[in-house]
Formats: structure tokens, sequence, C-alpha cells
């Protein structure tokens, strides 16, 4: 980093220190010697916070409003086009690309049958009777704008489905339409933003407990009635509080956002929701014992990326062996030691059985016995599914953005490396590279997810000879720059890459970059789970050197995929 940057962090850092520390005086009980700032300085500050849940309460009402603006016009033109058809497909499609973090758009007549499916990857499920499912007898009940609870879709994740009803021309009711998402994909793009450089975490939930968004991931899906981390008494008194009230303040004991710790938090709460919605905004501050002291942390010369690297695969290969030698119970024992002998400076191993529970994480062993399947980084990357991938067939590399505990905790890239122990589990550690940014931000992640939507609808309306042409076309729409689109075939042979040229018509399945992440096969997983986010280290035209890059996989059918990248600063 120039001295410059090193500098303006250097002072970013000790601002957010201090508006910690001043968010810990005005919480923890300080009198001054007048002995009325106390309750001044609370008041002043449960107001910026009752301040933070308004602010994320309105612009979670006016998106789902923009969502229900959209609707309405599918609605429209759908009365005019009928339920079915291109054209209602093509509606379909040309509504959902303004809503890249989507997952799908479906209409379903007023007897429960899916009669038009955008985009066309779910056109399977044309003809399906879903007359059964809640939402949609809800939603044909109700003939009227609705956003339903979160649901289990076929593929296994959580959705919401936000509808609007579709009139015939005579004022008959003969169907409706929806947008189907993930909620912590539409709430995490409003909620994390609100937050940024504020010493507050949020959380969002239904009122029957069910947990739609936590900056704690893992916490995602989980009710806050019934699962047992929640069971505590008191706690319980607070919780089913926050779900009977609109809003309100409390304070409760729970773990802190890194999973290290209980601490008493300080929490505020107001209601979002629109069309049927009523989700609880809850903000909250963490107390901790040892809060306004001062954490020396020593500064450490770390060696070049290469030598690093070759460290971390000896130290987890020699992890793997001692399970293998020792077994599962004691090696567990071992890993989860923080005084052990597979703690050594950055460098701690982890564990997960191949279901994504965890096993081992030493800094974090509060979340021992969970899953994190599914669960993603900051940049939407879901690294313990590739990390099982990866383990599964016979271990490699990966990159993604996790907290170091050296580090007071900070997200930062990590290069991670994992191997299986046998065919239940395995093991894995990494180095991090603070010295890359750590987020992309939405806007960028926005254009690059449409981008890859657009060319894969243009594949499926083209055809793969004519859309993989106009892909390589270095004078075409689709050969911008770094921005360029990318296709493969699920057994890795390369389709187009406008740039390189030579590649195009060979196999690429087992390439790999500099620190052994076998790209490709990490973007066929993500494809064929239906779409994701990977991180690569590849070849930048903009600049003509290699680059970490975050990109992003849609599948074009059960064949192929397409994709395009964002790039960082170099490794």
């Amino acid at each position: 980093m120039p001295a410059g940057e090193n500098f303006l962090m250097k002072k970013f850092l000790i601002g957010i220190s201090v508006l910690i520390l001043a968010a810990f005086v005005i919480f923890s009980g300080c009198t001054s010697q007048n002995g009325v700032s106390q309750t001044k300085q609370t008041d002043e500050t449960r107001i910026h916070m009752e301040s933070v849940a308004d602010e994320i309460t309105l612009s979670v009402n006016e998106g789902l409003k923009e969502i229900n603006s959209g609707l309405s016009k599918n609605a429209e033109a759908l009365t005019k086009t009928g339920l079915s058809g291109d054209a209602a497909e093509k509606t379909l499609s040309e509504n959902l690309l303004n809503y890249p973090w989507a997952l799908s758009s479906l209409v379903i007549s007023k007897d429960g049958v899916v009669v038009t499916a955008a985009p066309k990857n779910y056109a399977n499920i044309i003809g399906e009777d879903l007359s059964w499912q809640s939402q949609v007898q809800t939603a044909n009940t109700e003939q009227k704008p609705i956003v339903s609870d979160v649901f289990t879709m076929a593929e296994g994740f959580r959705g919401i489905s936000q509808s609007y009803p579709v009139f015939s021309e005579s004022g008959e009711y003969i169907g409706y339409t929806d947008i189907t998402y993930k909620p912590e994909a539409f709430l995490g793009r409003l909620v994390k933003p609100a937050i940024a450089d504020l010493p507050y975490d949020a959380w969002v939930a239904q009122t029957d407990g069910t947990i739609i968004f936590d900056v704690k991931e893992e916490e995602i899906g989980n009710n806050l009635l019934k699962d047992l981390m929640y069971s505590d008494p008191d706690l319980q008194a607070v919780l089913k509080r926050i779900l009977s009230e609109e809003s309100g303040t409390a304070e409760y004991i729970f773990s802190d956002k890194d999973w290290k710790e209980n601490v008493t938090k300080k929490a505020v709460w107001s209601t979002a929701g629109i069309n049927g919605a009523e989700w609880r905004v809850v903000i909250t501050r963490s107390e901790y014992e040892n809060e306004g002291e001062a954490t020396v942390v020593p500064t450490e010369v770390l060696e070049q990326t290469g030598s690093r690297y070759e460290n971390l695969k000896a130290f987890v290969g020699d992890a793997a062996l001692y399970a293998q030698e020792n077994g599962k119970e004691a090696a567990l024992k071992e890993f989860n030691d923080v005084n052990g002998s597979f703690i050594s400076g950055e460098l701690y191993i982890f564990a997960y059985e191949n279901d994504g529970t965890v096993i081992a994480l030493p800094y974090q062993q509060e979340l021992l016995g969970t899953s994190r399947l599914g669960i993603p980084d900051s940049n939407g990357v879901e690294f313990i599914d590739s990390s099982a991938n990866i383990a599964r067939n016979g271990g490699g590399s990966l990159y993604y953005i996790y907290q170091n505990p050296k580090d007071d905790y900070k997200e930062e890239f990590k290069l991670s490396y994992v191997l299986p122990v046998d065919d239940e589990w395995f093991v894995g550690a990494g180095i991090y590279l603070p010295e890359l940014p750590a987020n992309f931000n939405e806007a960028e992640k926005d254009e690059l997810v449409k981008r890859v939507k657009s060319a894969r609808n243009y594949a499926q309306e083209n055809g793969r000879e004519k859309a993989v042409s106009d892909f390589n076309d270095l004078n075409g729409n689709f050969a911008d720059g770094s921005r360029y689109i990318f296709a493969y075939d699920y057994e890795g042979n390369t389709l187009a890459l406008p740039f390189q040229p030579e590649f195009i018509g060979t196999n690429r399945a087992d390439f790999a970059d500099t620190y052994g992440v076998k790209i490709i096969q990490w973007e066929i997983f993500e494809a064929q789970k239906g779409g994701g986010y990977v991180y690569v280290e590849y070849l930048n035209p903009d600049t003509g050197d290699t680059g970490l890059k975050l990109c992003y996989i849609e599948p074009v059918d059960e064949e192929w995929f397409v994709g395009s990248g964002i790039y960082t600063e170099n490794l």
C-alpha cells in the first residue's frame, strides 16, 4: 500500500476507534461531575440508533415498493398479452433484469399452475401445479399485492415471493405474477450501507421469529422462538417482546458478531414491510468488558505470498496426517485448542464435516456444531460449500473474505488450502491478504450480475452457436475489455474467451492459477448449483497483468455457462 494510503487508513482506523469509544462511554454508565451527563448521553445514543433503524425501515419499504411498481407494470402488460407465450416471457425477463439480485419471475394461474417462467432456466416448472403452497394459496385468495413469508424453495434455499394480481380486460381475476428473491440478498444491500462505519449490528425477523437477515449470516433462517441457542429464559423474554411490539428498546446478552464471546447488547427496533409483510428491524450495540482499553497489535512482517502459501500447504498437510494417525476426537481437541500445536502465527486449523457442520474453529468456538452451508462472504462467495466441494475432489485452494483473529477480527481476503481427512470431513487453514480491498460496492456487483444475466438471456434466445460467436467478437458488445463475457461447457471446454482466442476449443478443466485455485472447476461447480460468485486470479486485458477478480457465473442450460468479472488490485 502506498505511504499516503497507509496514512489515510491509520486515520480511518483511529476515527472508528474514537467513535466506538464514544459510543461505549455513552452506554457504559459513566457519569460526569454534574451527575447528569450519563442520562443525556444515553438518550442521545438511543436516539441515534432509533434514527438508523428508521432509516433502514424507510429504505426497506421503498425497496419493496419499487419491486411492487415493476410487478404492477408486468400485470398491466399481461392483461393485454395473456398469461403465457413469448410476449409474456419477454415482459418478465426484461423486468427481472432491473433486480439483478433476484432469482426468478413467474406467472401462476388462478388454479395455481405455473404458466410462464423467467429466466428460461425455470422453464421446466411450467405446467407444475403449485396450488398446495401456502404463498400461492394466499395470493390467489387475496387477489391483491402480497409479500409472502419466507419459504423453502425447490432448490433448497429460503425465498420470498412478492406478487401482484392480474385481471383480464373485463376485470376478471386470472392469476398473478411474482418475483422471488432471497431475503438476505434484498435486505443486505439496504442494511449494510446504513451501519457501515458505525459501532452497530443489525438483524431482521418476521413476527413468527424467523430471522431473514443478520450481519451474522449463520443466524439467517434460525427461529428466535424455537432454536436452542436462544432458549435462555431472560433472552426469550426480550425476544418475545421484540416480536410482539412494533418498536422499542431493550437489553440482552448474546454472542458478539465475531462469535468470540457473549456480550451485553443494547437494542432498538422498528417495523418495516408492505402488503402483508411485518419485519422487525433491530439495531444493536455490543458492550465489551475491555472496551475502551487500547489493544496493541504487534506489527508482523509477512513473507512473500508465495512462500507463505507453501508453508500453508505444509501446515494443512501436517494437520490432515495428524488426524489420520491420532483419530478424529483427539485431532479436533488439538485443533480447537487456542494454545495447541496447530496455532502458528496467522495460521490455525479449521475443520468441517462434508455437510458443512463446524467441528473445529478455535477462535469462534460458539459455532461448533452448526452448519454453515450456504454462508456467503461479504461479496456473496459461498466459501464453505466451495471448500467442501474442493475437499471432496482431493483438496486444493480457494479465496474468500473472512475475519482475521490476529488483526482484531477485521474482514480480509484469505487464501485457504483444504484437504480431506477421509470421506466424511476435511481440514484447512489460510493466509490473509490485507493489502487487497475486501469489498466491491453494490453498484459494481449489480452491474456485473446484470451483464452476465443479459448474456445468459441472449444465449437462450439466440442459441449457442450465435451467442458464442458474438461473445468472441472483439468488435461486438460482449468483449468490453475487462468486462468481457467468457463461456465454458461443463466438461471444461473453452467456448468463449475473446482476448485469448488460442484457448478456444481446448479443455481447461484442470487449469489453476498461481496459488493452485482450479478456476474452471470452481466455476463449473457454481454453474451447476444455479449460479454464483467465485474469486480467481486471471489476466486483465485492460492492464496486461494478472489480478484478483470477482466473477459471477450463470448457467445457460444443462450443458454450458457464461460469466464475467470485476478486478481488484493485483496479487
